[in-house]
């Protein structure tokens, strides 16, 4: 079963970030101290980069499963308007999900072990229970407690469906806005992100007498580290600043 809320790098993607992350280390250890050997100090960072990649493609693979889930909720409440019990939904639900993602969704996967639970005489209850717990997504886990209150109830599931998946529509549209919003900033902060590097190259590259008194010194040594601290502390700042989540 797939945990949704954790993404675990796997060992060739590992080796690509590790690689690309040493590369790019090592070229910032030439501009900043002329000595390529200096990016072993930045080996510590690695495992900082291996979580920020892992939580960027957890947030995307909540994304779309969010997404699928919508369609899923679509399908569900149009079978059931058809006639079909919720237990029994699943599988016509299923055959539609299949013919539009062609097996390539997360949903799929979730549909199939649910009608397998169903096999086996499962609660509907502890199937979906599980699923939201799992995903991590609070549309998901609102339906499995809608579901339940609204078996033991008699509420109106379809109307509860029909309701989360309008909800779960606008919030989607209201991320779209904000990214078409902070698409430019995004833009503009990867450029201020570059420049100081660009600017350290242009120096070294146009006017490298000028720089050789910052390379082999102590002064050197420590003006150019405060100036990286600087660097990524803003870098930072700026990610944090433009990464909205709704």
């Amino acid at each position: 079963m797939t945990d949704y809320r954790v993404y675990r790098l796997k060992a060739g993607e590992k080796i690509c970030i590790a690689i690309t992350y040493m590369v790019v280390t090592a070229a910032i250890a030439v501009l900043f101290y002329d000595n390529a050997a200096v990016c072993v100090v930045g080996v510590p960072g690695l495992l900082a980069m291996f979580r920020m990649v892992s939580r960027s493609k957890c947030i995307r693979r909540q994304k779309k499963l969010n997404m699928e889930f919508k369609e899923m909720l679509l399908s569900l409440a149009a079978n059931m308007a058809a006639g079909y019990s919720m237990e029994k939904a699943f599988v016509p639900v299923y055959q539609e999900m299949e013919g539009l993602y062609q097996g390539r969704s997360y949903i799929q996967g979730e549909i199939k072990m649910i009608i397998a639970g169903l096999e086996m005489n499962t609660d509907m209850k502890i199937l979906l229970k599980n699923f939201a717990e799992r995903s991590g997504l609070d549309d998901v886990m609102e339906f499995a407690k809608v579901s339940a209150v609204a078996g033991r109830s008699g509420g109106n599931l379809i109307k509860m469906m029909k309701k989360m998946v309008q909800t779960i529509e606008e919030r989607l549209e209201v991320g779209d806005e904000i990214d078409t919003m902070v698409t430019a900033k995004r833009m503009e902060y990867n450029i201020m992100s570059a420049m100081p590097f660009v600017i350290v190259l242009y120096m070294r590259v146009c006017n490298p007498g000028y720089m050789n008194a910052l390379y082999g010194n102590v002064f050197g040594i420590a003006a150019m580290s405060v100036c990286l601290i600087v660097i990524f502390l803003m870098v930072a700042w700026g990610r944090k600043i433009t990464n909205i989540r709704v």
